[in-house]
């Protein structure tokens, strides 16, 4: 009977192993609960005193915490291993997804800079060749002079985007089309501030409705408004409706670049007819505080600490509940109190060693006094593991003096426990000094194996992080190169139209003006459709560079909040996969210390994919109204 007992509780711990390796933490808490009320079920059947089965209960709880623990750090440790090789064979394509992601960002920056520009050239010199006044002329051919050195100039890259709203206010006043209505355009903003990258998206946002209402809606009066509301800010454009004379001169993809970095900064884009006109029209959210998440301790590496205190439980507690074993009723209402102290503290072993350690230590007093019915030599023996695992947390996670003096502290008070019991003869005092000498020596082992563990953790963790920076300091040479070489490609090619521009209004030729500006906007739109193709493999590396030009190819707006300096290269690879997953325009990834949390839209297909990425690394997944989804990935 013996050796089927020992099988099947070989099996439960297998089975339980297996599953917290394999599944999520909630099925495997399920699998424990199972295989526990089956072995206090079998000790009932087996007509056992209540108080064994009880011990049965607590014994198989603390058993299976114990287990259930250890297949959950396998399950972390094998998914970072996973997400750190993949992360090191995307390294061959983390360089062209750099250079994607320089390429997109160029473009973004020539479409709303240079393009522009060009585009307002053509638009003013066209208009021009159609009035008769000299006035006019010569002010399109200043304006198509002072706006094609300003292009020469962004086309080198040596313009900053716009940080603030009165940028705006320079943008309107600037705009006008020669011949036009001079109060064609009314303008007005009661928003005061706003962020930085809200004011940037906001300006882009009135110059590509500025540009547009130029190409497709000449003669049009054109309604402008920058409003602060209740918890948001608006930015709305609206014309009357017009004559589409430049049809022919945009560059592509304006809106919907547009709807993109809107959507970065959390904010929605719409745009379509509107009374026999065109209104753009965004809408961006007030700053929300900072994100934040509330963990489930079960879930990640807290859950270690909870099944080392759960088993010192079922050590004391439920072993002295078993056959044999049984107190007496008045017994164990001391000693259970005191086995609860004595286990519990484990919770905080890395959190408030010093507390832990006192709170373990402070029962053998009690039991010195004389309060208990075993000796204090006993009980200290009995629970001298859980004061050894303390000691071990001491090791790997703080400095040496602490866990020197806690081992102190053990030998001293474990020694006086000993020399304290029945059967001491002598000066106890010196026999006190040899049993504490002993105690610590004996201690020490667990503090130096936790030392060991934590040098070693140390060293692999600086290994990363050099590795991580000679990695960056390789794609920011990427980065650097491909930049570079696009803006030499720009002075080979469009900005020698810029040049023919400033030239041919130096000259007073307004047709030449209008044919330079014509021929700088065909150039620019092959460049523009050459940096938009993707140079790297068909799917971006899972880095943070691949995941720009993930969300670019998706034309989804992924808002980035605080700083991802620091962040492990297998939670880069986490984050990138949960990105992956969401669907939708606006997705938010907030780096926080603790960890990452990635908002967005998901299907529920994705939603189960997204809750096994999570749980692989010991975070979680929670649900909102409709597909909303939160996924936190803790470091």
């Amino acid at each position: 009977m013996t050796s089927v007992l020992l099988w099947c509780v070989l099996v439960g711990v297998a089975l339980l192993y297996g599953a917290a390796v394999r599944s999520t933490a909630g099925i495997t808490v399920a699998v424990a609960a199972g295989l526990v009320a089956a072995a206090t079920v079998v000790a009932a059947v087996r007509g056992w005193p209540p108080q064994s089965v009880a011990g049965v209960a607590l014994s198989s709880g603390g058993v299976g915490a114990v287990v259930w623990a250890f297949g959950r750090a396998h399950r972390r440790s094998r998914t970072r291993r996973e997400a750190l090789a993949a992360h090191r064979e995307a390294r061959t394509e983390a360089g062209a997804a750099v250079a994607d992601a320089v390429r997109l960002r160029m473009a973004a920056e020539l479409h709303d800079t240079a393009a522009h520009r060009l585009t307002g050239i053509a638009v003013a010199a066209a208009s021009a060749l159609h009035v008769a006044d000299p006035a006019l002329r010569e002010s399109a051919l200043r304006h198509a002079g002072d706006a094609a050195r300003l292009a020469r100039a962004e086309l080198a890259g040596a313009r900053a985007a716009a940080s603030d709203l009165a940028a705006i206010d320079t943008l309107v006043a600037g705009w006008s089309v020669p011949g036009a209505d001079p109060g064609a355009v009314r303008y007005r903003r009661t928003a005061a501030a706003a962020s930085p990258e809200v004011a940037a998206a906001a300006y882009r946002v009135v110059r590509e409705a500025l540009t547009n209402a130029a190409r497709y809606a000449t003669g049009a009066r054109l309604e402008i408004a920058v409003l602060a509301g209740p918890g948001r800010l608006t930015v709305e454009v609206g014309d009357t409706g017009g004559e589409g004379r430049h049809g022919d001169l945009g560059t592509g993809h304006g809106l919907s670049g547009l709807a993109t970095t809107v959507a970065a900064c959390g904010g929605t884009l719409t745009a379509g007819p509107d009374a026999g006109g065109w209104t753009v029209r965004a809408d961006f959210p007030s700053p929300a505080g900072p994100a934040s998440f509330r963990t489930t301790w079960w879930r990640g590496r807290r859950a270690w600490d909870a099944a080392l205190a759960g088993l010192a439980v079922a050590l004391t507690m439920g072993a002295s509940l078993l056959p044999g074993g049984t107190p007496a009723p008045r017994e164990f209402l001391v000693l259970g109190p005191l086995f609860v102290l004595h286990a519990v503290p484990l919770w905080w072993r890395v959190r408030r060693p010093g507390w832990s350690l006192a709170a373990m230590l402070s029962i053998y007093p009690v039991a010195m006094a004389g309060w208990t019915p075993t000796p204090a030599g006993d009980l200290f023996l009995w629970a001298w593991w859980v004061e050894l695992a303390q000691l071990y947390a001491f090791g790997a996670h703080h400095p040496r003096r602490k866990g020197v003096l806690a081992i102190l502290a053990v030998g001293l008070v474990g020694g006086l426990a000993l020399a304290l019991g029945p059967g001491i003869a002598g000066d106890r005092t010196a026999v006190w000094a040899v049993l504490a000498t002993a105690v610590a020596l004996l201690s020490a082992p667990a503090w130096a194996a936790g030392v060991l563990v934590g040098r070693a953790r140390a060293r692999r963790r600086a290994a990363e992080t050099a590795e991580r920076d000679l990695l960056a300091g390789r794609l920011a040479d990427v980065a650097r190169g491909e930049r570079e070489r696009i803006v030499e490609g720009l002075r080979r090619t469009a900005a020698r139209h810029a040049d023919a521009i400033v030239a041919a209004a130096g000259k007073g030729d307004l047709k030449a003006v209008l044919d330079a500006a014509r021929a700088g906007i065909d150039t620019l739109r092959r460049l523009l459709d050459e940096l938009r193709r993707p140079a790297g493999a068909d799917g971006p590396p899972p880095t943070l560079a691949g995941l720009e030009v993930l969300a670019a190819r998706r034309q989804a707006g992924v808002r980035h909040v605080g700083d991802p300096g620091g962040l492990t290269p297998e939670l880069e690879v986490g984050v990138f996969r949960a990105v992956e997953e969401l669907a939708g325009e606006r997705i938010t990834v907030s780096y926080l210390p603790e960890g990452v949390l990635v908002e967005g839209t998901a299907a529920r297909r994705a939603r189960r994919r997204l809750h096994t990425l999570a749980d692989g690394y010991g975070g979680a997944l929670t649900t909102g109204g409709r597909d909303d989804v939160r996924v936190w990935l803790p470091r």
